[in-house]
C-alpha cells in the first residue's frame, strides 16, 4: 500500500520535492495546496497559478487553491485519511487543527541547517551573512516557526560567487533528489528525531525593504555579500542624488590612496563600473544596476548618456 501524502507549496523548489514524490513508487499524492493565482501584468487583468498548481495539474493530482488553508480546512478533510503532511516552501502558517491531520506526521523540507536559519527568507541571509556553508533540514512541524525537531540535514556549499539565484538552484537540485529517500526513511522510522538546541537558534525572517537597503557602513565584503544574497530577489538597492537604483551585481576593488573618503561617497564611475568607499578603507564597485523605469545594465552601458550626472553630480 502507498504512502498517501499531502503536499503544500508555492514556487519551483517546492515543485522539485513534489516531483521527488511522483517519481517514487512508495508515494501517493492526493492533493497539492498552494496559494491562489497571482493578478499580473500593470492591469492585474491576468492571473498566473503557482508553480505547484501548474505542476500538480499537468501530473493530474487533485490541486487544492487557498490563501488561508486553516480557514478551507475542510477542503483538506475532505480528502479522507493520508499519511503525511509535506511542506516546502509554503509561506502559510499551519493551525494545529490541521497539523493533527496526517495519521504519521506533518513535516517541512527546510532551506537552512536548523536551528540556524529559522524563517521565510533562509536561502537570501545565509548568502548575506558570509556562510561557506547551508542545506536542507527535514523536520516535524509543530505550532512554532521551524521549532520541530528534525530528522535529516544535507549540506549544500556556497561558493564565493554565489548568488540568491546560484543557491536556489542548487537547494532545488538537492531538494530534487533527496525528498523521496529522506520521507521513506522517517516513515518507515529508520531515522530517529533530534531536538534543536535552542542557545544555537537563529532567525532568518523574510527581507523588508529595510534589509534590502545596501548599507555601505560596513566592510566591503559585507556589502558583496549584501548584493549577491539579494540579487535578483527582491534586489539590494541605495540612493545617490536621490535617485534610487537597484544594485544587481558588485565586486570587492582594492585601490591605493592615502586619502579617506566617507562612507557611502562615489569615487568614480568609469567602464568598470561606480566606485563607491566603504567602511574600513575598502572599496565596493557596483557593476550592474538598474535605474528607475529601466531594465538592468551594467555601468559600462550607460556611460554615454547623462548618467553620471543624474547620480553623481559634480561642480
Amino acid at each position: 500500500m502507498k504512502i498517501k501524502v499531502l503536499f503544500l507549496g508555492n514556487p519551483t523548489i517546492s515543485v522539485s520535492a513534489l516531483q521527488s514524490l511522483l517519481l517514487n513508487d512508495k508515494f501517493e499524492v492526493v492533493a497539492a495546496v498552494t496559494s491562489c493565482d497571482k493578478a499580473v501584468g500593470r492591469s492585474h487583468s491576468n492571473t498566473e497559478p503557482t508553480p505547484v498548481a501548474v505542476a500538480a495539474e499537468e501530473n493530474n493530482i487533485k490541486v487544492i487553491k487557498s490563501n488561508n488553508i486553516n480557514k478551507d480546512i475542510d477542503k483538506i478533510k475532505e480528502l479522507g485519511e493520508f499519511d503525511i503532511a509535506l511542506t516546502t516552501a509554503f509561506g502559510q502558517y499551519l493551525s494545529n487543527e490541521l497539523l493533527a491531520l496526517p495519521k504519521f506526521k506533518a513535516l517541512n523540507v527546510h532551506g537552512s541547517l536548523l536551528p540556524e536559519g529559522r524563517g521565510g527568507a533562509p536561502i537570501h541571509w545565509a548568502i548575506i551573512k558570509g556562510k561557506k556553508v547551508t542545506g536542507v533540514s527535514m523536520m516535524e512541524m509543530i505550532d512554532e516557526m521551524d521549532a520541530g525537531d528534525f530528522y535529516t540535514q544535507d549540506e549544500i556549499i556556497i561558493d564565493s560567487d554565489d548568488t540568491y539565484d546560484s543557491l536556489y538552484n542548487k537547494m532545488s537540485d538537492l531538494i530534487g533528489k533527496i525528498t523521496a529517500d529522506r520521507l521513506l526513511s522517517i516513515y518507515n522510522r529508520d531515522i530517529t528525531s533530534q531536538k534543536q538546541d535552542e542557545s544555537l537558534v537563529s532567525k532568518w525572517l523574510n527581507i523588508t525593504k529595510e534589509a534590502a537597503k545596501i548599507n555601505f557602513d560596513v566592510p566591503a565584503s559585507d556589502v558583496y555579500n549584501q548584493i549577491r544574497g539579494l540579487s535578483s530577489k527582491p534586489g539590494a538597492w541605495c540612493e545617490f542624488n536621490n535617485v534610487k537604483i537597484k544594485v544587481n551585481a558588485s565586486r570587492i576593488k582594492e585601490i591605493e590612496s592615502n586619502d579617506i573618503f566617507p562612507v557611502g561617497k562615489i569615487i568614480s564611475i568609469t567602464q568598470e563600473g561606480i566606485l563607491v568607499a566603504v567602511a574600513d578603507k575598502t572599496y565596493i564597485l557596483l557593476t550592474n544596476i538598474t535605474l528607475p523605469g529601466k531594465k538592468s545594465n551594467d555601468v559600462s552601458n550607460l556611460l554615454n548618456g547623462n548618467f553620471k550626472k543624474i547620480v553623481w553630480p559634480r561642480t
